[in-house]
């Protein structure tokens, strides 16, 4: 594996008895140049000189001249060596730094690669850690801001059906007289609502897990959800619904996020719509997918709040789900909202 990954290497080892070995041989060569380049010349000082010297002189002068170059070849062995070694022991010290800052943190350090030993596999080892550490903090900062972010919209997205449960409640207690069928219309109302609630919440509970389940009849399953949403806004908004464009499909789809899908339609206009003004809904089928457009006059001087801001990224978020996008436009006082879903 390690040859596979990194390629043939000369091992630290053989590289220092390497550089042992081309030392030593230098060294003898100027041990024996110094030797006998010196004997020579002390030999031409002597003749020049007209100096005799007999046998045990002659030795003694020797021993000084092949004394000498011993210590001078041996300072040059161990300064040659530590200058050769000297490149080895100078990375093991910017090993030691990239240790140090990967302890601190410092993911994105990267140690220089060189040679071909041990210290390099131990770079690269270093590098490929900091790279996967890197990697994981950033999954995990991403996983836990898109855990934050779902808590927000799943949060807002209880609101919708929580707030309409409590204006069933207040119709409930205001009014005395209740037909039978109106209240089973009433507590069908409000079973919807209740189980809108216990859905989402267990999708908060699970983490955003999604379920999806095959329709036959896609289109039957928009209409029930614009009938859900000409049934928020009816009593207080003129409605213009269209599904004459929306021909028959089938797909894959999570029904509780279609349904906050038009909860969220529903609940933006019921805040920031003029109800002077109809209400517009438009939807259609496409060789590219299904385009729901809404459209409303906008209410004057109303606040963009967070609850707006949510409600928009939460139609984003189930539209990304399905391979599709979100387009907002609004000017002349008309805001218009298409959502495009493209894979189910």
């Amino acid at each position: 594996m390690w040859s596979k990954r990194f390629g043939i290497r000369r091992g630290l080892a053989t590289e220092i008895l390497f550089l042992f070995a081309v030392c030593l041989v230098v060294t003898l060569a100027v041990y024996f140049f110094l030797a006998f380049f010196g004997v020579g010349i002390a030999e031409s000082y002597c003749w020049e000189h007209d100096i005799a010297l007999d046998e045990e002189a002659s030795y003694h002068l020797n021993a000084v001249v092949f004394g000498a170059s011993l210590v001078i070849s041996v300072l040059f062995f161990v300064i040659l060596f530590l200058v050769l070694f000297g490149e080895r022991l100078a990375y093991i010290g910017t090993i030691i730094k990239g240790v140090d800052a990967l302890r601190r943190g410092e993911y994105g350090y990267r140690l220089p690669i060189e040679g071909k030993n041990e210290l390099t596999r131990l770079a690269e080892e270093i590098n490929y850690l900091s790279v996967t550490e890197a990697a994981i903090k950033e999954k995990e900062r991403r996983l836990y801001e898109e855990r934050e972010e779902l808590i927000r919209t799943l949060s807002h997205d209880i609101r919708t059906p929580l707030t309409s449960l409590i204006s069933y409640t207040e119709l409930y207690a205001a009014r005395k007289a209740w037909t039978p069928e109106e209240m089973s219309a009433y507590f069908s109302l409000v079973r919807k609502k209740t189980g809108q609630i216990k859905d989402l919440s267990e999708i908060l509970l699970d983490g955003g897990k999604r379920e999806t389940e095959y329709f036959e009849d896609g289109k039957l399953l928009v209409t029930q959800l614009v009938g859900e949403f000409e049934e928020a806004l009816e009593g207080d908004f003129a409605l213009r619904i269209d599904l004459a464009s929306c021909s028959a499909f089938s797909g894959r789809f999570h029904v509780e996020e279609l349904r906050r899908l038009f909860d969220n339609l529903s609940s933006n206009v019921r805040k920031y719509a003029d109800p002077t003004y109809p209400v517009s809904l438009v939807v259609s089928r496409r060789d590219d997918g299904l385009i729901i457009r809404q459209t409303n006059a906008v209410r004057a001087q109303r606040e963009r709040t967070e609850s707006y801001r949510m409600g928009l990224y939460s139609i984003r978020r189930i539209a990304y789900h399905y391979g599709g996008e979100v387009t907002v436009r609004e000017e002349d006082g008309t805001f218009e909202i298409t959502v495009k879903l493209a894979e189910f």
